[in-house]
């Protein structure tokens, strides 16, 4: 698995939009986080562009993502936000390309679709992270995304809220949102979970649907031989006012009978999202405890 050069002061950040349509207004306030941090920033010519709800139409993001990854200026790539519409690509999105290019590439929720074929199809490490809308809302999560990505080892220890099942393993951290690698079973871009600590989040699923979607991964086989599950907050993920299940109930039933270590509520993603969670990294878990066993940036 190659890791990706370091950040450095001064470095370019480039800005894509791979899926819905962003405001600009929220796309320069992140902006101006970045530059404050001591970056220059490059947004992407379709990041503004609107093509019904997308930002842009499939070959104009397409076309920036690669534009991004080739240019030689630019030393990471982070999504202005998620939103439908990373999955249309992945017919046509070239993992040669970015194998050939190595640099960080940030997002979460519908990036999913990407992040997961950087992963096993460039194999090349990538970062399940804050995105540039909503940095300036989120000082800690941005201050923790800088430091990752520039070398600094304060973020490689992280901590999950709840202990599902305990237990110690360790294992190469791959995952994301759960819908979306839900969408993903049965096509080409499915993740291998084998041997691996998956990360699992989502954002405003109701019990039931979280109990769907898991059971859906289980019978895909998606859960038999993983070595952890790492669930995220699950921000939002609350029953209606007449019932009274709740996801933590979801998790400890559906995992009842799990030999491997499970933990739930690590702030990656949804929800606060102020932790950083690099992808296609070794990292032991230990009870709540997640450490990282090697760095996620060439130093």
């Amino acid at each position: 698995m190659r890791r990706p050069p370091a950040l450095r002061t001064g470095d370019c950040i480039g800005v894509v939009a791979p899926g819905a349509v962003v405001e600009e207004h929220a796309v320069r306030a992140g902006v101006r986080v970045l530059e404050r941090a001591g970056y220059r920033v490059r947004v992407g010519a379709s990041v503004l562009k609107q093509s019904g709800y997308l930002a842009g139409r499939d070959a104009e993001r397409l076309a920036d993502l690669l534009d991004m990854f080739t240019d030689p200026d630019v030393h990471a790539i982070l999504a202005a936000r998620g939103g439908y519409g990373s999955g249309r690509l992945l017919p046509v999105f070239d993992p040669n390309i970015v194998q050939r290019n190595a640099k960080i590439f940030v997002g979460y929720s519908d990036l999913t679709f990407l992040l997961t074929q950087v992963v096993q199809r460039a194999d090349l490490v990538a970062f399940h992270g804050p995105m540039v809308v909503g940095l300036d809302k989120n000082p800690e999560g941005a201050a923790g995304l800088v430091g990752l990505l520039s070398g600094d080892r304060a973020g490689w220890n992280l901590s999950a809220t709840t202990i599902i099942q305990p237990g110690t393993t360790e294992g190469v951290i791959v995952g994301g949102c759960l819908s979306i690698l839900v969408a993903a079973l049965g096509t080409p871009y499915d993740i291998d979970t084998d041997g691996r600590l998956l990360f699992i989040e989502d954002v405003n699923e109701k019990p039931f649907r979280i109990d769907r979607m898991l059971t859906h991964l289980r019978q895909a086989g998606k859960l038999d031989g993983v070595a952890g599950v790492i669930f995220g907050e699950m921000a939002g993920c609350v029953s209606g006012p007449d019932e009274r299940v709740t996801v933590r109930d979801v998790l400890c039933d559906a995992f009842a009978a799990a030999r491997y270590p499970v933990v739930f509520g690590l702030s990656s993603g949804h929800g606060l999202g102020t932790t950083t969670l690099p992808l296609g990294v070794r990292a032991r878990l230990a009870g709540e405890r997640l450490s990282l066993l090697e760095s996620p940036v060439a130093e």
